[in-house]
């Protein structure tokens, strides 16, 4: 069935709007999301507040809750309008600010950053109003804006200033990209390690030493987040779940589930729903 929303838009979050649920309505959507210091959001299990302000970046299956306070704005766009993965060549952001396995893409931003951003914010907001036949193709420009400027702050903050990728950012980045793309087929370190061209060994070495987390825990976190995922976002039976994620045995990824989170999936359903 064809999605009730439009393919790009943008929200106010805050002044009285409920957008709590806002993921929700927007699944299968990109969405980049600027908030005010202060503001609250639970993203998947984990909570924060926004010491300063920030921005963030969800791919189209990401949970996220807005939380009170929360101030900020919200622009989305389907894979339809402008496809991440496809357009990778582009803006080389795939594996940074969306599919993102290592972490979630969060930046802090000065106030010369967050006007900027919010200006091309308000631009995107205004086209929106007046549409005509250069609008579609005006705010992709737009969107690609944001995500520019962010790939290059995200650089400097954590690569000491420097504004281009690395070989190990590059090697780390696809390393991501796979795993966001293969997870639910491929569960050991030496199938990635195939793909990339090189040994297992080799793989270890590189993650562990980038980002200080082996490849093997890597992939089991982002298998036992989409577990917990389904678990508490659908009503999916464990064995339906243990399929999705390529587990024949539901037994066995019972077990396993247990084993990576101390606790069995219809009690982590249920411990969740009920808090």
């Amino acid at each position: 069935m064809r999605k009730q929303q439009p393919d790009y838009g943008e929200y106010l979050i805050g002044e009285g709007v409920d957008l709590s649920r806002l993921d929700l309505v927007l699944k299968g959507f990109y969405k980049i999301v600027l908030l005010s210091k202060g503001s609250k959001i639970r993203i998947d299990f984990e909570e924060y507040v926004c010491e300063q302000d920030g921005i963030f970046f969800f791919n189209e299956e990401q949970f996220f809750e807005l939380g009170t306070p929360a101030k900020g704005r919200l622009v989305f766009f389907h894979p339809d309008f402008y496809c991440i993965e496809l357009h990778d060549h582009e803006l080389a952001c795939d594996g940074i600010l969306f599919s993102n396995v290592f972490s979630t893409p969060y930046m802090a931003l000065d106030k010369a950053q967050v006007d900027k951003i919010d200006n091309v914010v308000d631009e995107i907001s205004w086209e929106l109003k007046q549409p005509d036949r250069w609008t579609e193709e005006k705010v992709r420009i737009l969107v690609k804006y944001i995500i520019i400027e962010s790939t290059r702050t995200w650089l400097k903050q954590r690569k000491s200033g420097e504004l281009e990728l690395s070989e190990q950012d590059e090697f780390s980045r696809k390393f991501s990209q796979l795993v966001e793309k293969n997870y639910t087929r491929l569960h050991y370190v030496g199938e990635y390690a195939k793909l990339l061209g090189v040994t297992t060994k080799t793989m270890n070495k590189r993650i562990t030493t980038d980002t200080g987390i082996t490849p093997s825990c890597i992939i089991v976190n982002r298998i036992m987040l989409q577990a917990k995922r389904l678990l508490v976002h659908t009503q999916l039976t464990v064995k339906e779940i243990a399929h999705k994620l390529g587990y024949e045995d539901a037994a066995y990824f019972s077990r396993y589930f247990k084993v990576q989170t101390q606790v069995a999936p219809l009690t982590f359903r249920k411990n969740y729903l009920s808090s």
